[in-house]
């Protein structure tokens, strides 16, 4: 369809419709020029016209062929360039011949133009109209000059039929410019009814692309052509990628390709085949992730304002999936051939080996050529057929077999013992056994072996039980003479029990220079001399006398490292290095020191016990005279202290009776700081006292009424600070097995605390109760309240006499009361702990029960 576009197309679209549509008008008139020009030309000659008139007519019948002629070739314009013009010369020509500008030839010129503005452009009609107008001028300047010939105005047959062939003309013209208008009026009609029909289904396929476009699971990008620039997406695109709509619109793909070089090879496939399907690209998410995507594309439309349409499908977890499983394949692949651990995969149908890994056959000792493509049966993995199909069974209904134990039949016949892991798995559609064995006979004989170990290092203890320990060692490694023994001060060794030859031998003494248990005792933990022991120590005769020639001992130390015995054995042999010998003789090197160990610490309680009676009588002579010292100190205190500051305190108030008024402010100020003083000395010192009562004295136990005493002290608190509005909750009921006057004295000090630090709060509260569950064993009481509170980093020196939290400007106190509560409780068996935060109250749990002890 050609493009309508520009004016150029346009003008030449307007000149092939004017060909097409008045070529047929042109046509006619042609023809009824040539039948009315002969009739003209016949009554001219009848009448005897002048030759010139004559000469016109025929060159109009001549002009009038040869436009007929050109037209039927296919030159409309050239057809009616000639009509136009030849009108315009031949009708001057008739106005010279006639004689007169005032004839009917003036009609030929109004035919010219008329022809023109139908058939032509408007250079042409402008031509038409300018060329006659020169023309008329012409001949009238002519006429008006008299170089005209003279008319002649008489009218007959002739006159008449030039007029009527005139008038017909231009009315043929008129006829036709009015059929092409209507004609192209109907066409426009009929396109626009077209272009109507042709919008709505444009708009139906509009909403319809729009529905799929939105609605479509698949992402959907339209670019333009020439640059690439985003022109649309839909909300999958919007999803898959993570970009909005007004995010990408405008901007290129550039940032959605992972790889510049997959973009620029898209490009160059677009630009040759003009489309691509499902091509596998990796794409980049908004946030960066990769993506796995088959693009779509297609180029749509024509000439400028072409667009490229795109449908992304994401074959991200398709493509993962692949990737996941082609290395599952290839892990399996490797970790089955490589593996040390013999492994089969046997048909399941009739136990056929299709693979077997090159790990070295510990098992059964066949290689891999050697086995596949025999059954499991003939190769002796089954007995016969049923135990391998009751083993399926198995398999099916568990899912698995792990770690069970068998017996295979080895190459060379003997039965082997073994574990082995199965699974069934599925390989090319068919069910397959994957198997792994391992040969667990050592493992076997070793299990046996330490059995029979323990039982005999399990069964006795002290002397019997080092002479069942040397027997039992000697038959593990196969020593000809195995010994156990406690070093001595003088760097001796006194033997505990040793085996020689399988038998017991009596106890013996020997010293450990030159001989390689001085060297294990002063060594590492095993020394070991697999030959030539006699070569290396010549000066020990018992080697020589024995025939020994290797050697491997342990050094027995104490928890402190210090050595306490060594444990040897000898062989008559050369040994090969041995690590399960040398892991044996260091077990039985720990069983022995921990035995010896017991022994030696046995020995010491022996002889302490022997020397417990006069120690513990020791004990109660200096106990006695630290409480008689004790008991000193308290009347130091109370006397000795306390009378001085009596006398400090009666003198300072008589002296300030006597200078009462004579006195400066600054001298009242400073008796009063001696009085102040002097009180809080009394204070300490019956703090001191109450703290040295609270670590001797007889505790006199009984059920005491805690909630009672509690309400005692808080009335006793309300008395001395009557204008406090503070809410004290104290909870019925509770009693415990306690010092009656002891427990007085902890809620004297909890509760008095607790009053102190919370006078600051308008809303104060105190609450004294139980705990609804144990701690360790215990039943904790509690005094909380919402005061002051301390900071936790310093919970540690709560309870340390002399240590406060708060400055004495703040609340005053000597710091004792913690300490003496704290002491009380120890004495009881209990405990206390205090939980705060600094301006959040403090809270003090504490319990008169020992740890594990019995409700009160």
């Amino acid at each position: 369809m050609p493009d309508t576009s520009s004016p150029e197309s346009t003008r030449l679209l307007a000149a092939e419709l004017i060909e097409t549509r008045y070529s047929r008008g042109l046509r006619s008139l042609l023809l009824m020029l040539l039948v009315g020009l002969p009739l003209v030309m016949l009554l001219s000659l009848a009448q005897r016209t002048g030759p010139v008139q004559l000469m016109v007519v025929g060159v109009a019948l001549a002009l009038t062929g040869l436009g007929y002629w050109l037209l039927h070739k296919g030159y409309y314009q050239w057809t009616s360039h000639l009509l136009v013009f030849s009108l315009i010369g031949l009708s001057s020509a008739g106005i010279l011949a006639y004689g007169s500008t005032r004839s009917a030839l003036l009609l030929g010129f109004v035919g010219a133009v008329v022809a023109a503005g139908m058939t032509q452009g408007k250079k042409s009609l402008v031509a038409a109209v300018g060329v006659s107008a020169l023309s008329l001028g012409l001949l009238c300047w002519a006429e008006l000059s008299g170089l005209l010939a003279a008319p002649d105005f008489k009218v007959n047959v002739r006159f008449w039929a030039v007029n009527v062939l005139l008038l017909t003309g231009i009315a043929v013209s008129v006829y036709t410019s009015r059929q092409v208008v209507l004609r192209a009026l109907r066409e426009q009609h009929a396109e626009l009814r077209r272009r109507e029909a042709a919008e709505d289904r444009l708009r139906l396929s509009e909403d319809r692309f729009s529905r799929i476009f939105r609605s479509s699971p698949a992402a959907i990008v339209v670019q333009a052509l020439e640059d690439m620039t985003v022109l649309d997406v839909n909300p999958a695109f919007e999803r898959m990628y993570g970009y909005s709509r007004e995010e990408i619109l405008g901007s290129t793909d550039e940032a959605l390709w992972r790889s510049p070089e997959d973009r620029r090879a898209f490009q160059l496939q677009m630009a040759a085949a003009g489309r691509a399907i499902n091509l596998p690209v990796e794409g980049r998410a908004r946030d960066g992730r990769r993506l796995h995507v088959l693009l779509s594309t297609e180029i749509e439309g024509m000439g400028h304002g072409r667009i490229v349409v795109s449908t992304i499908t994401d074959a991200t977890a398709e493509t993962e999936a692949r990737q996941a499983a082609r290395q599952s394949a290839e892990l399996f692949s490797k970790a089955f051939d490589f593996s040390p651990i013999n492994m089969t995969i046997t048909r399941v149908l009739d136990g056929t080996f299709v693979a077997v890994n090159a790990a070295e056959d510990s098992v059964q000792g066949f290689t891999p050529e050697e086995l596949i493509g025999r059954t499991a049966v003939e190769a002796g993995v089954w007995a016969n057929d049923q135990d391998r199909m009751q083993f399926i069974a198995d398999l099916r209904a568990r899912g698995g077999v792990i770690s069970r134990e068998k017996q295979m039949r080895h190459k060379n016949g003997a039965m082997v013992d073994c574990r082995i892991w199965s699974v069934i798995v599925e390989i090319a559609g068919e069910p397959c056994i994957l198997s792994s064995t391992i040969n667990i006979s050592e493992q076997k004989r070793r299990e046996a072996l330490l059995i029979d170990l323990a039982r005999g290092l399990s069964g006795e203890t002290g002397e019997a039980f080092f002479r069942s320990a040397v027997m039992h060692l000697g038959k593990a490694i196969a020593a000809d003479l195995v010994m156990v023994g406690e070093t001595g001060p003088d760097a001796s060794v006194s033997s505990l029990a040793m085996m020689r030859d399988g038998e017991l031998q009596p106890s013996m003494t020997y010293a450990l220079a030159g001989t390689p248990c001085d060297l294990a005792i002063g060594g590492g933990d095993l020394c070991v001399y697999g030959d030539g022991i006699q070569q290396l120590f010549p000066q020990d005769q018992f080697l020589a006398d024995g025939g020994y020639r290797a050697y491997s001992g342990a050094a027995l130390r104490d928890a402190d490292g210090s050595s306490i015995g060594i444990v040897n054995a000898f062989w008559r042999e050369p040994q090969a290095a041995s690590p399960d010998r040398d892991a044996l003789l260091q077990i039985f090197a720990s069983r022995f020191t921990a035995e010896l160990v017991r022994l030696r610490r046995d020995r010491e309680i022996q002889r302490l016990n022997e020397t417990l009676e006069q120690r513990v009588n020791e004990r109660t002579d200096q106990l006695r005279a630290t409480n008689a010292e004790l008991e000193s100190f308290g009347y130091s205190v109370s006397h000795d202290l306390q009378s001085p500051l009596r006398s400090i305190e009666g003198f300072s108030v008589l002296l300030a009776r006597r200078l009462k008024g004579r006195l400066s402010e600054e001298e009242e100020r400073l008796f009063d700081r001696v009085r102040v003083n002097v009180v809080r000395m009394h204070e300490l010192i019956n703090d001191l006292l109450a703290l040295a009562r609270a670590s001797k004295g007889k505790l006199v136990l009984e059920q005491v009424d805690l909630s009672a005493i509690a309400g005692q002290v808080v009335a006793q608190l309300r008395q001395r600070d009557p204008q406090r509005q503070v809410q004290v909750s104290i909870q019925d009921g509770i009693s415990r097995r306690c010092d009656s006057k002891f427990a007085r004295i902890i809620l004297e000090n909890l509760l008095g605390n607790a009053w102190k630090y919370s006078r600051d709060k308008a809303d104060a509260t105190i609450a004294f109760g139980a705990l609804p569950h144990r701690e360790g064993g215990r039943k904790m009481l509690f005094v909380r309240d919402n005061g002051a509170g301390f900071d936790m980093a310093h919970a540690g020196s709560l309870f340390k006499p002399f240590h406060r939290l708060h400055h004495e400007n703040e609340f005053e106190g000597s710091g004792i009361g913690l300490a003496t509560v704290h002491r009380i409780l120890e004495r009881h068996g209990g405990t206390i702990r205090g939980e705060s935060a600094a301006g959040a109250g403090a809270c003090f749990y504490f319990s008169f029960d020992p740890k594990f002890g019995s409700s009160a």
